[in-house]
């Protein structure tokens, strides 16, 4: 067998062929299964000791023989124990003249199976003992080195061994070779993160843990003396229990906070440093940290953290001398530094870290040194973390701190400062938009500046900025925005690219109107660069990230600029849509995914207005989309390296069948016909896809529920589709005995909410057809609809209870500020589940509108009265009532008068109370007056509509709603002006009322539906406010041709009040004219284009 092992091992090493490699791993495998394996075992280790050249491949495959588990591992088929022991004490010999780690850990892995088996060995203990004792610096190493991986074991298991651990491992620990040290530490700190037992308990108590690691403290600062490559291997040990075990050291936070102080102000290497930043961050784990230490932790930061900001001269100088991009992988320290402030702005909080985030913004505007103005800059970026409790005031003041470093003369100064709004520009608006006067032509002044750096740096600050930005805003800056763009299409390729992002943007805020002239003058421009890119694209092999991101903007651009103003494009769209379906293939064939996720979203921007066009190129699309889903993601092998496991051969294909799923989903939702001549396949592919993950379950489900809507536009027999495909649904929730193929667990809050989601279009588009063509079973379907809504809701809940008493049991250890961040995202996923949930309900009262079956109405009318009499204790009961409140509106809608005054007996009461109780949720008082409105509107209930304490809180929340200033709470003000012009109306108010209302409805900016639903009302009423008609038609005017005015004006739904709207301003418009003459440039150039100008 010996020389047939070698020669196998051999052919392994070095194959001639794949084929040769595949047959040599098979007799491998062969020989190695052979029981009992007394001879296998005792060829192997002879190859290890007699055959340098496959020694190292002999011992890698013995170990991972070892490894296995039970009788699949030779050493457990040897026929007696001793035959193992005599084997690994021969390898024993052979280390103790050769040192080698590979082959240590050999013994190692037979030392774990000992322990697991019982089997002991002492020859590897007098080993370790006589290694230890050489004068050989390797060979004491190499002793350590096998205790440090034994000690990987729980100390429950090595306190098995007749062995002083701890002992052996102090006198390592002092020896003077630093190597020897190294693996001294890392074994004493296995020892300290496998300390304690299945029940948590410490096996060694924490008092000697804690002397220990003040040990290692001290041991590693006697390396520094010589710093060398061990210095760094004993932090990155002593960090992995901070990060891991922090409380079991809790009592040595003064000597670490001591120990990382000493290195960062020393002039030790860089490495090192940001070592000490990690472990520093580590220490936020504790929940003494805050606690105990905020006062020498804020030191920390200010007299260590903050310099790690401040970057190198050689830095510096790359920056100044190739413009290079401030890439911050490259600055480990400075990255590590910026890490650490992030992490403790969101873990310990504003109190403590903002004050200091202040201080140094105050200290670099009194000093003239640039690299303290970066340090500071960098501080801001960081401020991103504390989003969720910025105030207003705070937000100001980095503002005030960005826009003076903007203007700093220094150029590195100015791109960290336009990174650096940039990144809060994302995640702090609206609140930084509120220095739109200041930001706007300060990044514009810097996009036409001659630094062409500068101006790609400024023009991404310019699109986060205006991101969001009102209709009206972004026409009062619209020269200064349209000259950006055509100044960054003559840079460089990163410069074009964010011009066509930035034009993409306006064209999803401004009027088609207004976009008409702008598009006429850009478009021919960004015509040649699609060329141009074109081009390149099929001459070019691969594609550059720069490219990619041009080519992304470019396509997203054009896509929707075709579709904001499709009359422009008519002539060029099936060229425009041959040069997508390139990209799209080629980004296929290359396998980047983000060009083609978002080239595919592109091309379904253009379905509403070009579909009969867009049909052949779909079809090139389409056999994509199968063959991307057709694609095996895994593999069985049976090699030597995986020997039976399921491995991923592809991992890019789990991503293009996520991105081909979702975009599927959204062509069938859009334009079905598109596809409806490939139903059949489409069918057989999708029920039959098996998901690899989560993320790729719920794609999946989303595709399976909008399969009905393709069903019906290729003509089949919808009843029999859902038949099949709803059994296949059904089972995804309730699981027949035996199953197999459940795709779909609902294990956290997210899932229950993209559960939710999906199934959403499943409901609406059944419902849809049982209108047109009912199905004789929707009595039993219905049933098992709400079966499946009752189950997302019960997992929800559930999931929702264990992770809010899991945290409630680390609220010590998280601290407060992380336990309230991990409730919020909880309850962001909660909201978004009930909100789902809500809309699946509404829909059996919105699609049926006015002939909704009684029985059918009284089930959603159980399910609001059993989530509205949840109250709002608590953060989950409000999201219940939230959304109860939700149905009830639309139950009012669309239900007859008495049916809906007789489901409100007991809903009233609850919306009051949510009212009286909830004076901080503007989500809910929103709601609460928008159903109130569709209440007292439907039912002209007088009681309701003249409720003194109700028209109480009405006055009290308009106030507090505009003070506050977010979405929500200015959605709220419209919604309480929208309630007080029904309730005024049905109560009969005097002048006086309408007067003050209608000075609050002329601030209403926050719901164009609630806009138009006021102005509707002034309208149709406009005779009975003859006393107070100028003010009526201010409001009217200022509302109207307001920063609503495009979305107003272009829903379809709006014809009937266009045409009041239209004939009253006709009839008086010499008041109209001269409220308009007084206005805005924005409000004249809307009423000109209106017609009344």
């Amino acid at each position: 067998m010996q020389e047939t092992l070698h020669n196998v091992l051999l052919m392994i090493k070095s194959p001639v062929d794949k084929g040769q490699s595949l047959e040599a791993e098979r007799v491998f495998i062969q020989m190695r299964q052979m029981s009992p394996s007394d001879e296998f075992v005792q060829a192997i280790i002879s190859e290890i000791i007699n055959c340098p050249e496959t020694s190292q491949l002999a011992s890698v495959l013995l170990r991972k023989d070892i490894i296995k588990s039970d009788d699949e591992s030779c050493i457990c088929r040897l026929t007696n124990v001793q035959t193992g022991k005599q084997a690994m004490t021969q390898l024993l010999m052979h280390i103790s003249m050769n040192p080698d780690d590979q082959l240590i850990q050999v013994i190692s892995s037979y030392l774990h199976q000992c322990l697991v088996s019982n089997i002991i060995f002492d020859e590897a203990l007098d080993f370790i003992n006589q290694a230890n004792a050489s004068e050989n610096a390797k060979v004491r190493r190499m002793s350590v080195y096998l205790v440090q991986l034994i000690c990987e074991a729980s100390v429950q298991t090595i306190q098995r061994l007749n062995f002083d651990f701890f002992g052996f491992l102090q006198k390592a620990l002092v020896d003077l070779e630093d190597q020897v040290a190294s693996c001294a530490i890392s074994a004493l700190c296995n020892i300290i993160l496998n300390n304690r037992n299945a029940e948590q308990e410490p096996q060694i108590p924490l008092e000697i843990v804690q002397q220990v690691y003040i040990g290692i403290i001290q041991r590693i600062s006697a390396s520094f003396s010589t710093e060398n490559k061990y210095s760094v291997k004993m932090m990155q040990a002593t960090l992995r229990v901070l990060e891991y075990a922090v409380d079991d050291v809790v009592e040595t936070i003064p000597t670490i906070l001591e120990f990382i102080s000493q290195i960062m102000q020393s002039q030790l290497s860089l490495e090192l440093k940001r070592q000490a930043v990690l472990m520093f961050s580590a220490l936020f784990n504790s929940k003494d940290t805050k606690k105990v230490h905020r006062t020498a932790i804020q030191q920390f930061i200010s007299a260590c953290i903050f310099p790690g900001l401040v970057p190198t001269d050689d830095e510096v100088n790359d920056f100044l001398n190739n413009n290079i991009m401030n890439d911050v992988e490259q600055l480990s320290l400075q990255e590590a530094a910026r890490e650490c402030l992030r992490d403790a702005g969101f873990i310990l909080g504003k109190q403590v870290v903002f004050p200091l985030v202040l201080q140094l913004i105050e200290q670099a505007q009194a000093q003239d040194d640039f690299k303290i103005y970066l340090a500071a800059i960098q501080a801001i970026q960081c401020c991103e973390e504390m989003k969720e409790v910025l105030k207003q005031v705070d937000t100001d003041k980095l503002s005030h701190a960005l826009l003076k470093f903007i203007q700093s003369a220094h150029p590195m100064t100015v791109s960290y400062a336009l990174v650096a709004t940039t990144t809060l520009a994302a995640e702090l608006l609206p609140q930084l938009q509120k220095q739109h006067k200041l930001f706007v032509p300060a990044l514009c002044q810097i996009i036409n500046g001659q630094n062409e750096k500068l101006s790609t740096d400024a023009s991404a600050a310019l699109i986060n900025f205006s991101s969001g930005l009102s209709y009206e805003l972004t026409y009062k800056y619209q020269a200064q925005l349209i000259n950006a763009v055509r100044v960054c299409l003559g840079r460089s390729m990163l410069n074009q690219a964010n011009a066509m992002t930035l034009m993409h943007s306006m064209c999803e805020i401004m009027d088609p109107e207004d976009l008409h002239v702008i598009l006429v003058e850009i478009m021919p421009q960004i015509f040649e660069q699609f060329g141009a890119a074109m081009k390149a694209i099929l001459e070019v092999k691969d594609f550059t990230k720069d490219q990619i991101v041009f080519i992304e903007s470019l396509v997203q651009l054009i896509a929707n600029a075709s579709s904001a103003v499709p009359e422009l494009f008519k002539q060029f769209i099936e060229q425009i849509a041959q040069n997508i379906v390139i990209i799209i293939q080629r980004s296929y064939q290359q396998e980047e995914h983000s060009l083609f996720a978002n080239t595919l979203k592109a091309l379904s921007f253009l379905q509403n207005d070009f579909s009969t066009q867009l049909a052949p190129f779909l079809e090139n699309v389409y056999e994509i989309f199968i063959s991307v889903l057709s694609g095996d993601i895994t593999e069985h092998k049976t090699d030597l390296q995986h020997e039976n496991e399921i491995v991923i051969k592809n991992p890019h294909l789990e991503v293009q069948q996520r991105n081909v799923l979702s975009i599927m989903s959204t062509y069938i939702e859009k334009y079905p016909q598109g596809l409806m001549q490939h139903f059949i396949e489409i069918y057989d592919v999708i029920t039959v896809f098996e998901p690899i993950n989560e993320d790729q379950s719920y794609s999946w489900l989303h595709c399976m529920c909008v399969l009905l809507r393709l069903a019906v536009a290729a003509n089949q027999d919808y009843t029999q589709v859902h038949k099949t495909l709803f059994h296949e649904i059904y089972t995804q929730f309730y699981p027949e005995e035996n199953q197999s193929d459940v795709r779909i667990s609902l294990t956290n809050t997210k899932q229950c909410a993209d559960a939710a989601d999906a199934f959403f279009f499943y409901l609406k588009y059944y419902l849809q057809q049982q209108i047109l063509n009912p199905d004789p079973n929707y009595y039993e379907t219905e049933n098992k609809f709400f079966q499946i809504l009752g189950r997302i809701q019960e997992k929800l809940n559930m999931n929702t209870k264990i992770f809010i008493q899991e945290h409630a049991e680390r609220q010590d250890d998280l601290g407060q500020e992380e336990f309230m961040s991990a409730l919020q995202q909880l309850y962001t996923e909660y909201s978004e589940c009930m909100e789902q949930l809500g809309f699946c309900y509404s829909q059996f009262i919105t699609v049926f509108k006015g002939q909704v079956p009684l029985e059918l109405l009284k089930r959603v009318n159980e399910i609001a009265v059993n989530w509205i009499e949840q109250g709002t204790d608590t953060t989950p009961a409000c999201y219940m009532t939230l959304e109860a409140i939700g149905i009830y509106a639309d139950i009012a809608h669309f239900v007859q008068a008495d049916y809906v005054q007789n489901m409100f007996e007991s809903a009233l009461p609850w919306i009051f109370q949510a009212l009286q109780n909830k004076n901080d949720d503007f989500a809910l008082i929103s709601v609460s007056f928008y159903c109130l409105f569709e209440y007292v509107n439907r039912t002209l209930d007088v009681n309701v509509a003249s409720n003194a304490e109700l028209l109480n809180l009405a006055a009290k929340y308009l106030e507090s709603s505009k003070e506050d200033g977010q979405v929500d709470s200015l959605n709220a003000y419209d919604n309480i002006c929208s309630y007080l012009t029904v309730s005024g109306q049905v109560s009969n108010q005097q002048i006086s009322y309408w007067a003050a209302l209608v000075e609050k409805c002329s601030f209403m900016e926050g719901d164009e539906y609630e806009i138009t639903r006021v102005l509707d009302f002034f309208t149709k009423h406009f005779n009975q406010f003859t006393e107070i008609k100028y003010q009526v038609l201010k409001m009217m005017v200022n509302l109207f041709f307001g920063q609503f005015y495009s979305k107003i004006k272009n829903d379809a739904e709006n014809g009937p009040f266009l045409a009041l709207i239209k004939q009253l301003f006709q009839k008086e418009r010499e008041g109209i004219v001269q409220i308009i003459q007084n206005g805005s440039d924005f409000e004249k150039k809307n009423s000109a284009a209106f017609g009344i100008l």
